[in-house]
């Protein structure tokens, strides 16, 4: 079996402007990419749906009747481990925080130049390598020209192509670095799944096992009544009360096959809890009277280890995290928190708003992103909206 030569990496460029088509691929060509250009999103939908392939895609978010963002969210569902790069000339933290959130791997504002364009590329290939090994050429993936084999796994000079030719193309799609297949784990969820094996696709827009593993977590466990007795003297089914007297009465009952009216489940809070941290007292404060009369509790921490100390003895709906801390760097910070509690959304609130620092704060997990100086009512949309997309 030879080796064969393929394609190198290929980028997909999105813009109504021709002229930054022709740019893009004047550039990325030098690089050894191989480069496609669209004109409209519909157009850029159309080359993926046609079979053709794409190891990344750079769009522009203004575009005609269909806007990059909502190529971003199709590509999320239909194609999700397809990296996407946005590139725009009305660049705004707002903008910047929404792609990355909806799924966009990085942001690039205009103009800008070969060397910002070239890294960007690189860097957002490399890190869907990373992701999905067999995607693309790591050559290509650092920006060199791809003059090397184009091999399954390092030691194995196998080509895809012969491989899919003596197996099938399925195979092929599911061979790791280490040219060993997995067949029982789908993508979405990262799961065992005997759907994935048996159709081998999963085209649910979330992981089934994993909704239902979130909704065992809410719910507290199991709903169905356990087949073991209630007593230990008493062999009684809990099936078998439950028939005579209902399943609201055996859930209440204790070891001793009397009702505990204090284990029946607590009621939902009504009141969110809320940690403002920050080291000015002022903001804090602020943030206390703006989110006053409805419905929240507000906590403070007025410095990095405070706020550890508290996220790790409380549970919180929501924490709004200072950019710049005393003791730690607000996205060090981040990370601290949601490894404590890796479920309860984090929003950055900092006076010193950038891109970069938008884009990385929402890569490391942060639901949104807040510029101060903000009002009362800028900060009571941003808590409904992230408390909205938690629930």
């Amino acid at each position: 079996m030879t080796a064969q030569v393929i394609q190198p990496t290929s980028v997909l460029v999105v813009d109504d402007e021709t002229t930054v088509c022709r740019s893009v691929e004047k550039i990325l060509t030098r690089c050894g990419y191989r480069v496609h250009a669209a004109c409209s999103v519909a157009a850029a939908i159309g080359l993926l749906d046609d079979g053709h392939h794409v190891d990344l895609v750079l769009i522009d978010l203004m575009m005609p009747a269909m806007s990059g963002m909502e190529f971003i969210r199709a590509a999320t569902q239909r194609w999700p481990r397809l990296p996407v790069v946005v590139i725009t000339g009305h660049a705004s933290v707002g903008s910047a925080v929404e792609a990355t959130r909806l799924g966009a791997a990085d942001y690039l504002a205009k103009p800008f130049t070969p060397k910002e364009l070239e890294v960007t590329v690189a860097n957002a290939i490399s890190a869907a390598l990373e992701r999905s090994p067999r995607r693309v050429n790591q050559s290509s993936a650092r920006g060199e020209p791809a003059d090397g084999n184009a091999t399954i796994d390092v030691d194995l000079p196998f080509d895809p192509d012969e491989v899919a030719k003596a197996t099938s193309p399925a195979y092929v799609e599911h061979l790791t670095r280490s040219d060993v297949t997995i067949l029982d784990s789908c993508h979405l969820g990262d799961r065992q799944c005997r759907r994935f094996i048996k159709k081998g696709v999963c085209r649910r827009p979330e992981c089934p096992i994993v909704v239902a593993e979130r909704k065992r977590a809410v719910q507290g466990g199991p709903t169905r009544l356990a087949e073991d007795p209630i007593d230990v003297d008493l062999p009684f089914g809990a099936r078998e009360v439950a028939a005579i007297t209902g399943e609201a009465y055996v859930r209440a009952l204790g070891r001793g096959d009397m009702p505990v009216t204090g284990r029946w489940p607590r009621t939902q809070r009504t009141r969110r809890r809320v940690l403002a941290v920050d080291d000015e007292a002022v903001v804090v404060q602020a943030i206390r009277r703006s989110l006053a009369g409805r419905a929240y509790h507000v906590d403070e921490a007025f410095s990095g280890h405070a706020a550890l100390a508290r996220v790790a003895n409380e549970r919180y709906d929501l924490v709004l995290l200072d950019m710049r801390m005393p003791d730690l760097n607000g996205l060090e910070l981040l990370s601290k928190i949601r490894e404590c509690q890796p479920t309860v959304p984090v929003v950055i609130v900092t006076g010193y708003p950038t891109i970069e620092t938008a884009v990385e704060a929402i890569q490391k997990g942060a639901a949104d992103y807040l510029a101060k100086p903000f009002t009362p009512e800028e900060l009571r949309q941003t808590t409904d909206r992230v408390l909205r997309r938690a629930a």
